[in-house]
C-alpha cells in the first residue's frame, strides 16, 4: 500500500466531515497520465482501451500496458509538470479544510513521483494515497498502489477501499467524495456519503439515478460545504 499522510485525526476524535478529492481533472486542470500517454503512447492506446471496454483487462492492466516503460526521461517529464494548472480553488480547498480541522486527502490513481513534484512545485501540501512511479534505465516501471481485487473498479488504487478504511476508524464522520471520471471515481462516490461530480462521473451517476452534487470548479465545493460547517 502508498499511503503519504495520515489518514484521520489524532486517536480517539472523530471529524464530523472529511473530504476526499480525486487528483487529475479534479484537483488539477490537466490529466496528468492521460495527456502524457497521448503524447508518448498514443500508438497503444486504441487496442488497449478497446480491450479494456470489452472486459477483457482491468483498469490496472490498461494502465500497464500503456504507460510501464513508457520512454518519458525526468527532465521532459519534469518540464510537462510544471505546465500542470491546479484548479482554481484547489489551495482554497485545502486551506478551508485545514482551517476547520477537516480531514483531506488525495486519492489517484495517478503515481506518486508526479504528485510530489506537483506538490513542490506548487508550493501546496495534501496527504494522498496513489500508485508508483520509479525510473528503470530511463523508462518509467509502475505498480500498485492500494488495489482492491474484490471491487469492480479494477484500479491499482481503489477508492472505495481507502473510504471505507478510514470510516472503519472514524464511525460518524461525514465522508464527501470529489471527482470527475466513471473509471477510477465511481467506486469512491458510491462509497462516500456526498459526492461532487463533474465530466463523465457525473454523467455515470446521472443514469444511475444516484444522488450527486454538480461542481464546475473546487470553489463550488467550498461553498457546499461552508453550508455543513
Amino acid at each position: 500500500m502508498n499511503s503519504h499522510g495520515n489518514q484521520s485525526e489524532a486517536a480517539g476524535s472523530t471529524p464530523p466531515l472529511a473530504v476526499f478529492c480525486d487528483f487529475d481533472g479534479t484537483f488539477s486542470v490537466q490529466d496528468v497520465g492521460s495527456t502524457l500517454a497521448r503524447r508518448h503512447g498514443g500508438h497503444r492506446r486504441p487496442a488497449a482501451w478497446a480491450r479494456y471496454e470489452k472486459g477483457e483487462i482491468t483498469a490496472w492492466e490498461y494502465n500497464m500496458e500503456i504507460l510501464d516503460r513508457l520512454p518519458v526521461s525526468e527532465d521532459e517529464l519534469e518540464a510537462f509538470l510544471r505546465t500542470v494548472e491546479l484548479d482554481p480553488g484547489a489551495r482554497d480547498l485545502v486551506d478551508w479544510c485545514e482551517r476547520y480541522g477537516v480531514p483531506f486527502r488525495i486519492l489517484s490513481d495517478g503515481f506518486d513521483y508526479n504528485l510530489d513534484r506537483l506538490q513542490e512545485i506548487n508550493d501546496v501540501r495534501f496527504a494522498y494515497d496513489a500508485n508508483r512511479l520509479r525510473y528503470e534505465g530511463g523508462v518509467w516501471r509502475i505498480d500498485v498502489g492500494s488495489p482492491d481485487p474484490m471491487c469492480s473498479c479494477g484500479t491499482g488504487t481503489c477508492k472505495r477501499a481507502r473510504i471505507a478504511e478510514f470510516r472503519r476508524g472514524n464511525a460518524g464522520a461525514k465522508i464527501v467524495h470529489v471527482g470527475n471520471g466513471r473509471v477510477s471515481d465511481l467506486c469512491g462516490a458510491l462509497e462516500a456519503d456526498v459526492a461532487f461530480a463533474k465530466g463523465t462521473l457525473a454523467e455515470t451517476l446521472d443514469q444511475r439515478g444516484e444522488p450527486f452534487e454538480r461542481f464546475d470548479t473546487l470553489f463550488d465545493v467550498i461553498r457546499k460545504l461552508e453550508e455543513w460547517v
